[in-house]
């Protein structure tokens, strides 16, 4: 009976240790296959355009950010007017808007100010592209992805707080694998940015040295009290604007109002360079 016994005993150890072992032996290949297979997890990813769509948009977003600090800084122009009349450079070139009413200003107009940008995106297109192919390459190891780069760029609009370019596809974006296929004719690239404000204040400047008659009750930021542009009434009138301002002469005749937009990377400074004489 006592041998019986531990006949039983050795059984139920033997199982025990089987078991230990075979679920070390389990959880050995778990650990291997983790280590030695991630690349396969990688190849069975489920093919999706919006990550493509993303990269795209994220590229084109750094260089319209470029773009609006490149044509801020000048004035509202990709290449400030090169006339005596209509311009000067001081270090760097500025343009100056008022010459008094018979001659008028050379702001551009807000949809001007999106062609100027357009002008610098088209100039600065290899970058995009480059910043497309390096950020794109995880994907096309696993995806089949066509026409990533057949696109044109519309001319950006601008609106008080925000700057929209459209990401227009000559033929249609294609992400495909297996089973999937996802095409795209658009994509819209977008920018928190008050570049709007900033051109509404630059335009009222401007105004107010050309003599611009508007009603006393609604312009009463300019020309008072022989200051002939009051950015605290301006703001008075206009709670909701976030760009500050700095003035001061930037040369003979010539006064310069710089204009703060805020930005995540810092403030971008749209110049408003004036002619006082």
């Amino acid at each position: 009976m006592k041998k019986r016994g531990q006949a039983t005993v050795f059984i139920i150890l033997g199982i025990v240790v089987l078991t230990l072992f075979g679920l070390l032996l389990a959880l050995r290949g778990d650990l291997l296959s983790g280590i030695f297979n991630t690349g396969q997890s990688d190849q069975s990813r489920a093919a999706n355009i919006e990550p493509v769509k993303e990269v795209i948009a994220n590229c084109v977003e750094i260089t319209l950010l470029d773009g609006v600090e490149w044509v801020s800084n000048r004035g509202g122009y990709f290449e400030p007017v090169d006339s005596e009349q209509y311009s000067y450079d001081s270090g760097d070139i500025l343009v100056a808007y008022a010459w008094g009413s018979e001659i008028g200003t050379r702001l551009p107009t807000l949809d001007g100010l999106g062609i100027q940008i357009n002008l610098y995106m088209a100039e600065h297109r290899a970058e995009i592209e480059d910043c497309i192919d390096k950020n794109l390459e995880q994907y096309q190891r696993i995806w089949s992805i066509r026409n990533e780069k057949d696109f044109s760029l519309g001319i950006p609009q601008i609106t008080d707080n925000t700057i929209t370019q459209r990401i227009l596809f000559n033929n249609p974006l294609s992400v495909s694998k297996g089973d999937y296929v996802g095409t795209s004719n658009e994509i819209l690239a977008e920018l928190d940015l008050a570049l709007g404000q900033a051109h509404k204040m630059a335009v009222e400047i401007s105004s107010c040295f050309n003599g611009d008659s508007l009603p006393a009750d609604f312009n009463t930021y300019c020309n008072n009290g022989g200051v002939p542009f009051r950015a605290e009434l301006y703001n008075m009138k206009y709670p909701n604007n976030v760009v500050r301002m700095l003035h001061q002469a930037c040369a003979q005749c010539s006064d310069c109002y710089h204009l703060y937009i805020p930005a995540e990377g810092g403030d971008i400074i749209f110049n408003t360079d004036l002619a006082t004489c």
